[in-house]
């Protein structure tokens, strides 16, 4: 019988999240980077989020770089070191927050197109529509509100 490895609440937390990113349609790695450097605090090189996630340094790079274009990470260098390193922006909580609004907006706008193309024959049909891209507008709407009052501790 062999033996299985022990994980410790930390290690569960990132793979927690790696499939709660993956749920979300976005790639489970890069769930897992973040969080990884959420708990740590302080900058890590990629050979480490590699080693320390059992992912190959190229997927922890790419990863990491899809993370930083979207205002989560900041890639940094250290004195004397080459190797590339990256580190959480100090407040990246509303980034995540505006590329949800983005997302909703952007099924909004594709959801009254639609409705604007189904003919008035099909007026039950296009009612339902309509609603369901009310839905989505209201959603953005409430979630750009509360992004503009939203209050994080420093």
């Amino acid at each position: 019988m062999s033996e299985c490895a022990v994980s410790t609440p930390v290690e569960n937390f990132i793979d927690q999240m790696g499939m709660i990113i993956q749920e979300e349609g976005g790639p489970p790695i890069a769930g897992r980077i973040f969080v990884l450097l959420v708990v740590e605090g302080r900058p890590l090189a990629l050979n480490e989020m590699a080693r320390r996630l059992n992912i190959s340094k190229a997927s922890a790079s790419t990863n990491a770089r899809r993370l930083a274009a979207r205002g989560l990470l900041l890639r940094t260098s250290l004195p004397g070191d080459r190797q590339d390193y990256y580190e959480l922006l100090p407040s990246p909580y509303p980034n995540i927050l505006q590329a949800m609004i983005a997302r909703i907006s952007h099924a909004a706008a594709r959801i009254e197109e639609a409705e604007r193309l189904i003919p008035k024959e099909n007026a039950g049909a296009k009612e339902r529509v309509r609603l369901l891209a009310e839905f989505y507008r209201q959603s953005a709407d409430f979630m750009a509100e509360w992004s503009a009052n939203l209050k994080l501790p420093d």
